[in-house]
C-alpha cells in the first residue's frame, strides 16, 4: 500500500513548487502542497512495504538519513530533511504487535 497518510504537519516554505516536487518524488504519491503556520516537522504514517519503499527512495535522492530506529516495540521510523531543512519522519506502526522478545 505505501504511504497511509500524514501523521502531522507543521511547516512553511519559500519554494512550494520545489517542495511539492520533492515530496512527489520521495513518496511516489500525488499530494497537494500544504502550508502550516508553525514550521517544524512533517510526519507520515506508512505500512511495512511503504516504509522500505520510501527509505529506498530517500537513499536514491541522496538524503541524509537518521535511522531506521525503533520508536517502541511496535513501531519504527526514520528521519531526513526536505530541501528547506525541515525534519521529516516516516513511521511504521504495527498495532498488532505489543511486545518483542
Amino acid at each position: 500500500m505505501g504511504v497511509l497518510g500524514v501523521n502531522h504537519l507543521a511547516f512553511r516554505t519559500t519554494d512550494p513548487d520545489g517542495l511539492r516536487r520533492f515530496y512527489l518524488e520521495l513518496t511516489g504519491a500525488p499530494s497537494t502542497p500544504t502550508v502550516a503556520a508553525d514550521p517544524d516537522e512533517i510526519a507520515f504514517d506508512v505500512d511495512s512495504s511503504g516504509f522500505e519503499d520510501v527509505l529506498g527512495r530517500a537513499r536514491r535522492l541522496g538524503c541524509e538519513i537518521r535511522g531506521p530506529i525503533a520508536h517502541s516495540p511496535s513501531s519504527r521510523g526514520f528521519y531526513l530533511s526536505d530541501p528547506d531543512g525541515r525534519r521529516l519522519e516516516f513511521i511504521h506502526d504495527e498495532p498488532a504487535v505489543y511486545w518483542r522478545e
